[in-house]
């Protein structure tokens, strides 16, 4: 496996490339650190509940919280937790799954080697028994019945409930109880066989390593695993209707009222620079309109309407995007308002030049800071790996939106007849559950 240095302006050095089997890798080494991060992603995430099964040609549909339920059996084998190997290595070792990924980490600053042949292994090998998974639905049952008790998950899911009618997003990536229940260790297989594979995969470290130590393990570990393209799973671009609910209303037991708003996104697909330059121009608009230094959220702050809670946010992939935007409240109408106030102005005017240069230049050095943490740089090199698109070049792209270009973004994405509103408040104040 041959790995090529990254041209960057920041001197950087970076080194990617693609094993025979397809595996993606990038090694950042950072000699001046005494620690290695690792992250071992795959293209496997909630949003995933139909595929063709590689080992025979059927189409499977699965049940939800699948991706999540599969991350959790992972670190359980024949040998018992993986997580008390990696601490017997003096290592650190997580897991999370989102809507399209899986990752699983590893931080140590001794035995390298041991760590990373680790990761490698266990990540590969299943072991799926029928006691092993009822076990762990019952942990999981547990783990789902607390994000049901998450104000902030709850309101989150219960917009997205509103905005997206048949798309798996609108679904808790843990799943339900219900879901979970139909999860045995032949979905989990089948599952593992289709996406766990090198070519669906990436592999990014970061920190003190070896780049020439770290191809030969990879070599080692990689031979005789499945080589080939996975099975093509991310569906084509759905959902451009219209919203289910405009308004979804919800109790739990809180001290103070949530509002949230949001907007499905009408542009969708195209590859992953269409993909990271939607996100770009999306952030610029969204810190431009409701970033700390916005007038609208020092008014807001100022009056008392909102607090460090309220953000505002995009998320976006390839079949899916949506804007968020709220936090807690006492006034969730007049938020509201307000909200869609300054919306109506930004998507009306231009762009004024001096505060996009302002908040570009803001963005721009965040980016430069994101270098001092080598957490922060793998997640970034991760994150990008499977759009084919480099922290780098995410950074020239941002170098290259123009003020006209963030005023067309705002035009497109925020359409009155996409949006909703999702409300949590206090209980006994009224709610649709």
């Amino acid at each position: 496996m041959n790995l090529t240095p990254l041209d960057n302006r920041l001197g950087e050095t970076v080194l990617t490339g693609r094993h025979a089997s397809g595996l993606r890798v990038t090694l950042v080494p950072k000699d001046d650190f005494s620690k290695t991060f690792g992250v071992f992603a795959t293209n496997f995430g909630s949003v995933d509940d139909r595929f063709r099964d590689p080992r025979g040609g059927a189409e499977i549909a699965v049940p939800d919280g699948v991706a999540h339920f599969l991350e959790h059996k992972m670190f359980e084998d024949e040998r018992g937790d993986v997580s008390d190997r990696f601490s017997a290595l003096g290592a650190q070792t997580n897991a999370s799954t989102g809507f399209t990924t899986t990752s699983y980490i590893y931080s140590t600053t001794e035995h390298r080697d041991e760590c990373l042949s680790l990761l490698l292994d266990f990540v590969q090998e299943p072991h799926f028994t029928p006691e092993l998974v009822a076990k762990e639905q019952g942990i999981i049952g547990q783990e789902i019945r607390m994000y049901d008790d998450d104000p902030s998950w709850r309101i989150f899911f219960h917009l997205l409930e509103a905005l997206y009618r048949r798309h798996p997003v609108r679904i808790n990536i843990a799943g339900t109880e219900e879901s979970i229940a139909g999860i045995d260790p032949d979905v989990l297989g089948a599952c593992h066989a289709a996406f766990y594979r090198p070519a669906n995969m990436s592999l990014t470290l970061v920190g003190r390593l070896d780049p020439g130590r770290v191809v030969e393990l990879i070599e080692e570990d990689l031979r005789g695993r499945p080589a080939g393209p996975p099975s093509p799973h991310r569906r084509v671009p759905v959902e451009d209707g219209p919203i289910v609910r405009k308004h979804v209303r919800l109790e739990m037991d809180v001290a103070r009222p949530k509002l949230l708003l949001g907007w499905k996104d009408p542009v969708l697909g195209g590859d992953g620079v269409d993909l990271v330059r939607r996100e770009v121009v999306s952030g610029l608009a969204l810190e431009l309109l409701f970033g700390r230094s916005s007038p609208v959220h020092e008014a807001l702050y100022d009056e008392g309407v909102i607090d460090d809670s309220f953000g505002a946010e995009y998320t976006g992939e390839f079949d899916f995007g949506f804007v968020t935007v709220g936090g807690d409240t006492d006034e969730p109408d007049r938020l509201e308002a307000r909200i869609r106030e300054e919306v109506d102005r930004f998507r009306r005017g231009d762009v004024d030049a001096a505060d996009f240069e302002r908040v570009r230049n803001k963005m721009l050095g965040k980016f430069v800071g994101m270098f001092d943490s080598i957490e922060s740089i793998a997640y970034a090199f991760s994150g990008g790996s499977f759009r084919d698109v480099t922290p780098f070049e995410t950074v020239e792209l941002l170098r290259a939106v123009r003020p006209e270009d963030v005023a067309a973004r705002a035009r497109e994405m925020f359409v009155d007849d996409l949006s909703a509103r999702s409300d949590l408040v206090p209980r006994g104040a009224g709610g649709d559950g």
